[in-house]
């Protein structure tokens, strides 16, 4: 029993020693990319910062009305949200020439506003 016990432990120490080495060489290379990141960081210009951070929120905005989507189609087929769609669109349009035509700009003034 004493032997099984010594090959169990000397087992657990070389698998804990394998999982330091990799530990270590994560770190290594987390270390690498973010001394890229602060260098590059402090090379870019502060309107050049803010371009990139503008692009961000915008992707992250586009990003998150695309991920809201399939929940709207999961509440109703593709082919009746659709018809939805498209007559409420008809309605608008239709409502939007009545209202021009008569000259009355109120309700498209009310939108762009």
């Amino acid at each position: 029993i004493a032997r099984y016990a010594e090959i169990a432990r000397i087992h657990a120490e070389e698998e804990l020693q394998m999982l330091i080495d990799g530990f270590d060489r994560n770190n290594e290379t987390v270390d690498k990319y973010l001394q890229e990141y602060y260098q590059f960081a402090t090379e870019l210009p502060i309107e050049r910062r803010i371009e990139l951070i503008s692009d961000l929120v915008k992707y992250q905005d586009h990003y998150a009305k695309k991920s809201q989507i399939p929940d709207l189609a999961k509440k109703a087929p593709l082919k009746e949200a659709t018809k939805r769609v498209l007559y409420v669109s008809a309605q608008e349009s239709c409502r939007l020439e009545s209202k021009t035509l008569q000259g009355d700009d109120t309700g498209r003034n009310k939108r762009e506003v």
